[in-house]
């Protein structure tokens, strides 16, 4: 008696190893999307929030400037301002996949000349509440991601 495997058994073999190979690869690379997104939109955050900071440290148009977070429905955003929200300078939208969480609304404003602010965390992560970092605003001004 023959005893070795068929070309036909082999094949099957070869295609259900490659199918279970492309599912996991498939689901790794969505992981990987997922926090390569996260990641990004906190260092962005991170960036601008150091911009305003510097802005208010150099006391550009001789104001105070700050950052106010909107947790809505549809899409999360914030803007850029001077002095009060009412200053708007500019809006930013955050992408549609990330959401802020623990807030509706959150204002980070500044103080000129100091840089100085209320002690404050801003957590962003993906709607379904995966891959959350957290971001830590000191009172001196320092910012660290978590």
């Amino acid at each position: 008696m023959h005893k070795g495997f068929t070309l036909i058994e082999i094949l099957i073999v070869v295609l259900i190893t490659g199918f279970i190979i492309g599912v996991i690869s498939s689901f790794q690379t969505n992981i990987s999307r997922s926090s390569f997104l996260v990641d990004e939109t906190a260092n962005y955050l991170t960036n601008i929030f150091n911009l305003t900071r510097q802005k208010s440290l150099i006391e550009e148009e001789n104001s105070n400037w700050g950052v106010w977070l909107i947790n809505s429905s549809s899409q999360d955003y914030f803007y850029i301002f001077k002095n009060s929200t009412s200053s708007v300078k500019e809006r930013f939208n955050i992408a549609n996949q990330i959401t802020f969480f623990d807030f509706t609304e959150k204002v980070i404003l500044f103080n000129k000349l100091t840089g100085e602010t209320t002690s404050t965390v801003v957590k962003i992560g993906l709607i379904n509440g995966k891959y959350i970092k957290e971001i830590n605003i000191s009172t001196s001004g320092s910012i660290t991601i978590k």
